[in-house]
């Protein structure tokens, strides 16, 4: 599966790179996240400056690409201009902090992933409870469940999900 995954926490947020060490192994995974944190962007796009995009190796080798602009402008960017054929799925985070309620509004987390649905792209964003999550193991495991699952079923046409994890073992969910 080829996979697009993103975040609004910036490349190097742990909770990004802990989804892409599960997933690594099984799918082609491209990394296209801001440069550094765009919490609460909502669906905006950059409009007025020019998109900056720089190559990144991170955490002991692995590559992502950077982006000067918000998590929306990644999604473009991943889909029209970085990945050769659109992916079969998009993932957006793992966020620190739950996305529900009225906060799905402002989500860079979430908008990231209805992007990709409105390219007709599966997509989940994923967050765990609390700021200082710590529990990114547990999340991440699941994701690569769901992936594999939305890879076999698929999901009807212009779907996201938006999955919150509380940030606890795999044990005690």
């Amino acid at each position: 599966m080829n996979i697009l995954l993103t975040n609004d926490d910036g490349i190097y947020a742990p909770g990004l790179w802990t989804v892409y060490r599960r997933l690594m192994s099984k799918h082609a995974v491209t990394v296209v996240a801001p440069d550094r944190e765009r919490s609460a962007a909502g669906h905006g796009i950059t409009l007025n400056e020019p998109l900056r995009l720089e190559t990144v190796e991170v955490n002991g080798g692995f590559q992502g690409y950077a982006v000067s602009g918000t998590p929306v402008d990644c999604v473009r960017l991943g889909v029209l201009e970085i990945l050769a054929r659109k992916p079969d799925l998009a993932i957006s985070g793992i966020n620190p902090g739950n996305n529900v309620g009225v906060n799905i509004n402002y989500s860079g987390t979430v908008a990231a992933a209805r992007e990709a649905a409105l390219y007709g792209i599966p997509a989940i964003a994923v967050s765990t409870k609390g700021r200082d999550a710590r529990q990114y193991e547990a999340a991440a495991r699941f994701v690569g469940i769901l992936a594999e699952f939305i890879l076999c079923n698929g999901l009807p046409h212009g779907t996201m999900l938006n999955v919150n994890f509380p940030d606890i073992s795999a044990r005690r969910i």
